[in-house]
Parts: structure tokens; C-alpha cells; sequence
């Protein structure tokens, strides 16, 4: 028993780990390799954790906090980290017309709203980055 719950333990950090490095990847993102570079972060979400981008952006609200409910709470708040991050890149670099800031924005707030209905613990960074999206609308 004790076995298993260290492998699962090390596939959470695993994941939370390939996660943190997409939101590295958005930082490092610019005008000459941003399109190819939110293609990638797609396609790892995508792998990652059956979401990508643009399934995202096209889902439903209900849709959205029912897929994210399945996973575990330290993903989906890196997966609004990560959104943040691509709105705040958006501002300086060009995804190409799907990736809309608004519908990020939208989304994001989303998340955001039921991970602080879901957790346990306040956060300041949430309530930071909820504040800065909402300011974009």
C-alpha cells in the first residue's frame, strides 16, 4: 500500500513538473517562435492531461469545471498559472486569431473561481492573478 501511494505521489510531482516547464516555456516565447512555441504547449497539455488549448478555449464553463474536477488540485492551479501566463504574453506577442485574450480571460477567470470554491486553503496568488485577468476584460 505503502508502494502505491508513493507512485502516485511521484506521478503528481511528475506531472506538476512537465506542467511548470510549459508555463517556463510561455515566459520564454517570442514574436519569431510563438506560434509554433503555444503549438507545442498544446499538444503537451494535450498528452498531459487530455486539454489542450484549444479544447480550452472552445469548451463550455460546465464542460471545463467538469473536466478540471478530475484532476488533482495542485494541476488545475498550474493549469491557471499557465493560462495567466499566456495572457499576459498575448499583450506582447502574437498566438494567432483562436487564441483569442478574451476567451483565455474567460477561461481562466473560470478556474480560477472554482479553485477557490474547491480548496481548502486562500490564495493570494490566485486572488492576484483573478484581479489582473479581470482588470484585461
Amino acid at each position: 500500500m505503502e508502494v502505491e501511494k508513493d507512485l502516485i505521489k511521484r506521478e503528481i510531482q511528475k506531472l506538476t513538473l512537465t506542467i511548470n516547464s510549459l508555463i517556463e516555456k510561455i515566459c520564454g516565447l517570442n514574436s519569431n517562435n510563438s506560434k509554433s512555441g503555444i503549438k507545442k504547449i498544446s499538444e503537451a497539455l494535450k498528452s498531459e492531461l487530455d486539454l489542450s488549448l484549444d479544447r480550452i478555449i472552445e469548451m463550455e464553463a460546465s464542460e471545463l469545471i467538469k473536466h478540471i474536477s478530475n484532476l488533482h488540485e495542485s494541476h488545475t492551479e498550474k493549469i491557471a498559472e499557465l493560462i495567466y501566463e499566456i495572457i499576459i504574453k498575448s499583450e506582447t506577442v502574437d498566438f494567432g486569431k483562436k487564441y483569442e485574450k478574451n476567451k483565455f480571460i474567460e477561461k481562466g477567470i473560470i478556474i480560477i473561481d472554482f479553485l477557490n470554491e474547491k480548496s481548502k486553503t486562500f490564495s493570494m496568488k490566485r486572488m492576484n492573478m483573478k484581479n489582473a485577468l479581470q482588470h484585461r476584460i
